[in-house]
């Protein structure tokens, strides 16, 4: 798995400024160098573990997959929340939400971190991109004021030769998570909405086309997308919602390039994160209510209409899982449990469930990774400030690895706590 691309469980940071102007104007955001710590070559892999520090600036962990060392801690923003690599690329970027910033460097090159200002009040919580030219980052402060006169979310597209914000374009209310189609280049971006917005009172998608750049179209949703994903090719947008009241739980098909639903399927209780194995091009859903995982077939999707994706299994787990990660060789998938404090694996093949992992007291983990050699497995646990390191030659524990203390050079202070976890 390359990296992971959306997350519906992370808090938001309360909205601090709103900036009543079009998203239309020309903006010269500021990159400032920072000095940081080198990396390794990209002859081996590894994996970059994100940190929140409730008092500061977060950090990035980088670990060497074959000896569970701690290679280099980086400093972020503030209020660091997501992370991811663009296609082909070894530039990571973070998303600062506090701060309104986007950090970047070279991780394995030994790269100087650059910090890439957004406009005041943006809030990113959210960044993804299937190409090395460009990241895009998605912006929930209501700062954009579109062409209906309401304030909205907006996505920002920095350039991956600059290091600059190069367009802002308004999307929808209270944006959370966004996904672009390899195949096209279209963007889809979830709006959570509310009562004021038109077309998008419990939920819409965004369609940004950055060709344009320019939306083409809005997409209303069931109620309350949580999560949204791609399939390998690029054909088909997989939309999470979480349903309410009177409408249950669906995963929502679309068709890359189009503005409507194509087709729709059930899911369990209270879905809440969704991804896509590019190896055996599987949707995961992880019904978090439900204490299930949806596998599903998106490889062999019918376009109908409607469209149809073939259901693989329903596969029990823990309680409260929050996060899947599949093995790129295929054998087996594991499950990470935030209110059993454990990891269920399951098989790849039977789709059986084989064993459970305890972790920590207390982990509360939220996150969960395996990395391109098969042999390793890495979980975020938010609750003890550790990513812990499963070994998946025996499913056993390796090493619990403390996340950087919340005050530099301080051996006594609290720790900050892992959020997300990218691997190449």
């Amino acid at each position: 798995m390359k990296f992971l691309r959306e997350t519906g469980f992370l808090v938001l940071i309360t909205f601090l400024l709103l900036f009543p102007s079009a998203c239309g104007n020309q903006y010269r955001p500021v990159a400032n160098p920072i000095v940081s710590p080198g990396g390794q070559p990209q002859s081996a892999h590894y994996a970059w573990v994100l940190n929140y520090n409730p008092t500061g600036q977060g950090s990035t962990t980088e670990i060497d997959v074959s000896g569970d060392s701690n290679l280099a801690v980086n400093s972020m923003g503030v209020g660091s929340i997501a992370e991811a690599f663009p296609s082909n690329s070894l530039s990571l970027y973070v998303a600062n939400t506090a701060n309104d910033t986007v950090s970047q460097y070279l991780p394995t090159l030994a790269g100087a971190v650059t910090t890439i200002s957004l406009l005041p009040g943006s809030h990113p919580v959210a960044l993804a991109s299937a190409q090395n030219t460009a990241m895009y980052v998605v912006n929930s402060g209501a700062n954009c004021l579109n062409n209906n006169g309401l304030l909205t979310g907006s996505i920002s597209t920095i350039s991956a030769a600059t290091l600059a914000v190069t367009n802002t374009t308004c999307v929808g209310l209270n944006p959370i998570a966004l996904v672009q189609s390899p195949s096209d280049g279209y963007i889809y971006v979830v709006n959570q909405g509310d009562s004021s917005a038109p077309g998008c009172v419990t939920g819409c998608v965004t369609v940004f086309n950055p060709a344009g750049p320019a939306v083409t179209g809005t997409i209303t949703t069931d109620p309350n997308p949580i999560s949204v994903t791609v399939s390998a090719d690029g054909i088909w947008i997989f939309v999470v919602t979480q349903g309410d009241a009177k409408t249950p739980p669906t995963l929502d098909i679309i068709s890359s390039g189009q503005t409507t639903i194509a087709g729709t399927a059930s899911l369990g209780v209270q879905p809440t994160f969704s991804m896509v194995d590019p190896n055996s091009n599987r949707l995961y859903v992880v019904n978090t209510g439900g204490n299930t995982v949806s596998v599903f077939d998106a490889a062999s999707v019918a376009p109908g209409p409607p469209a149809t994706i073939p259901l693989l299994a329903t596969v029990p787990v823990g309680t409260g899982p929050v996060g899947v990660a599949a093995l790129p060789n295929g054998s087996l998938f594991y499950v990470a449990n935030g209110g059993s404090n454990d990891v269920t694996v399951v098989s790849g093949n039977s789709f059986s469930p084989l064993t459970t992992i305890a972790l920590p007291a207390g982990a509360n983990p939220v996150w969960i990774a395996s990395e391109p050699t098969s042999s390793k497995i890495y979980v975020a646990d938010k609750g003890t400030s550790e990513t812990t390191i499963i070994q998946t030659v025996n499913n056993k524990i390796s090493l619990n690895l403390p996340a950087p203390s919340q005050i530099t050079n301080c051996n006594i202070c609290a720790l900050q706590q892992p959020v997300m976890i990218v691997t190449k």
